[in-house]
């Protein structure tokens, strides 16, 4: 019964992600006309993430070393996660820096917060759901579905 209750928590924390990734994307439907969205000039897609760029302030700025253009980056950029945490976003949402190629500049991407969704673990569901459907369902079908549960899904992937 072990492996039971940890489907029915694995079920339950699918449940929390989705829900949150609605809750995201009806915030970001919400306010993605306002003025302070267009002053951060952040932009969204239809999966749920929000870009913005950060461009060097100064043209002093320009000969820095990474480290303390980070820094300063990470300066500029409390203003936008107060934004974000006002809006409710601050527990749903994390940020992950990309450096653009022959620039200086960072693209800031505020991705919503998937543990148990992961593109592996949904390839898996959807073949082991599908196996369970396309054959015919007798004990030795019923022993590999859990095998291959206990296998992919029960993983920490």
């Amino acid at each position: 019964m072990k492996w039971l209750k940890n489907f029915t928590a694995q079920w339950r924390l699918v449940f929390y992600e989705i829900q949150n990734w609605f809750y995201v994307k009806s915030i970001i439907r919400k306010h993605q006309d306002t003025a302070d969205w267009q002053r951060y000039n952040l932009r969204s897609d239809w999966i749920g993430r929000i870009y913005t760029v950060l461009n060097p302030m100064l043209p002093g700025d320009r000969g820095d070393t990474k480290e303390v253009l980070s820094y300063k980056y990470a300066e500029r950029l409390k203003p936008i996660n107060m934004y974000l945490d006002s809006l409710g976003l601050g527990q749903s949402i994390y940020p992950a820096y990309e450096e653009i190629q022959d620039s200086e500049s960072y693209l800031i991407v505020y991705s919503p917060i998937f543990n148990a969704i992961t593109p592996w673990r949904v390839t898996v569901f959807v073949a082991f759901w599908a196996a369970f459907f396309i054959s015919p369902l007798d004990t030795y079908t019923w022993n590999g579905m859990k095998w291959v549960y206990h296998l992919f899904l029960n993983l920490d992937i």
